[in-house]
């Protein structure tokens, strides 16, 4: 197998020496870090007997991750021994590797050559993470760009340009094909923080729904200047489809699903009022590989009454929203304004008076829940940007808790890192 160009990651919760021996307090235990594992980014996570290797290190894009070592061992338990990174960030339909990987989980961006795309970034969690996509440039402030730096809690909307041409001209540059986006820190496109952006011909309808739209795009957004809406929303703890792993004696990815708490939006009152857990993990239990993070889009100078349930059965919820125009009670940070568990309720009214993306997220646990999904983004659309954009995408960069999200237990995956 050929080494990839992805750094040796050292890990930060235990110190291995030459033979593999990790110690820690007064434990002592042996596990083998693989040189195969070592250019995956795969690491020694824990401490003591309860040391073990992770090779998904909590990463992931819009709740989900395709880490490459578990792409690599899929090829490998058909008997695929060399692959390039390039090999595995792709999809393989004819098979020429010896086996099909499919389509990544995390979320796929498409549009058609010459179609202004928008594509607007959401970072959760302690760390840096860098977008990068292929085949394009950007205008940013400092000039051209393809990388962008997003610290914690940290959103940019600027990514934007013409699909498979230039940033300011329509005409065709890179052209149709499958171009890579992915955090720029390598052991993060490791453990699986990358996806794919389809660019098709102009004028293709491949995958476009009944109203012209590709499936993960960005909602039409509600209200108008100066009208008053309600939306109703519900916290609630269910499985989703997170990563994918090969099981003991397959020879395919397997999708691996761990309980998030995620924010799901309801249709209007008398659906606010019947919910329960169980019912609105029902309304999800077809979509657990294809959720993404609740985005509020709401025309520039619209007020909102937002109706928040909390069905989480042991933690408080919230709603913080940033860029809005809210009174302190309002703010989901004072007392009055958390929703305590098994079904409490709370309203809070904001008005979206500046245009622009905005991290809007729990904070009443906020290290707890946030690790385990409950975040979102408030998107504020002014009447020159629906003007302007053909497509408009949200990518949520989250680092998660591998405990609490993964639900990892030691010696329970064998060392495959889940």
């Amino acid at each position: 197998m050929r080494p990839l160009l992805l750094g040796l990651l050292v890990a930060a919760c235990a110190t291995p020496d030459e033979h593999g021996t990790t110690t820690g307090g007064h434990e002592t235990a042996t596990v083998t870090l693989t040189a195969e594992q070592a250019a995956f980014g795969c690491m020694l996570m824990g401490t003591g007997a309860s040391t073990h290797v992770m090779c998904n290190h909590g990463h992931s894009i819009s709740f989900r991750s395709e880490n490459l070592w578990e792409r690599h061992r899929a090829l490998a338990a058909n008997g695929v021994v060399e692959g390039s990174e390039a090999d595995l960030m792709m999809a393989d339909p004819t098979g020429h590797m010896g086996a099909a990987l499919p389509e990544p989980l995390t979320p796929m961006v498409q549009a058609r050559v010459g179609e202004r795309l928008r594509i607007r970034l959401v970072s959760y969690g302690p760390q840096i993470h860098d977008f990068h996509v292929h085949g394009h440039w950007w205008k940013s402030a400092d000039g051209p760009a393809d990388v962008r730096e997003l610290l914690p809690a940290q959103v940019y909307d600027g990514v934007e340009f013409f699909a498979g041409a230039g940033a300011e001209s329509p005409e065709p540059r890179s052209g149709p094909g499958d171009w890579m986006y992915h955090c720029h820190v390598e052991p993060h496109i490791a453990s699986g923080m990358w996806g794919v952006m389809r660019v098709r011909p102009a004028g293709a309808t491949d995958g476009l729904d009944a109203a012209g739209r590709y499936a993960l795009e960005l909602p039409t957004p509600l209200g108008a200047s100066g009208q008053t809406i309600d939306v109703f929303v519900a916290a609630v703890e269910t499985p989703l489809a997170i990563a994918r792993e090969v099981l003991p004696g397959a020879k395919e990815l397997s999708t691996v699903e761990r309980l998030a708490r995620i924010y799901v939006p309801l249709a209007d009152q008398t659906a606010f009022d019947a919910a329960t857990a169980k019912s609105v993990r029902g309304l999800l239990s077809t979509q657990r590989e294809t959720w993404q993070p609740w985005a509020l889009v709401l025309r520039q100078g619209t007020t909102v009454k937002v109706h928040l349930k909390n069905l989480l059965p042991d933690a408080p919820a919230t709603l913080h929203p940033h860029g809005v125009k809210t009174a302190i009670g309002s703010d989901g940070t004072t007392p009055e304004s958390v929703a305590k568990p098994g079904g409490g309720v709370v309203t809070y009214e904001w008005t979206a008076d500046t245009a622009g993306t905005w991290p809007l997220h729990d904070h009443a646990r906020t290290l707890e829940n946030l690790g385990r999904g409950l975040f979102a983004a408030l998107v504020v659309k002014s009447p020159e940007d629906e003007k302007r954009i053909t497509r408009d995408y949200l990518l949520v960069f989250h680092d998660y808790d591998h405990d609490w999200f993964m639900g990892f237990e030691p010696g329970a995956s064998g060392g495959g890192g889940h």
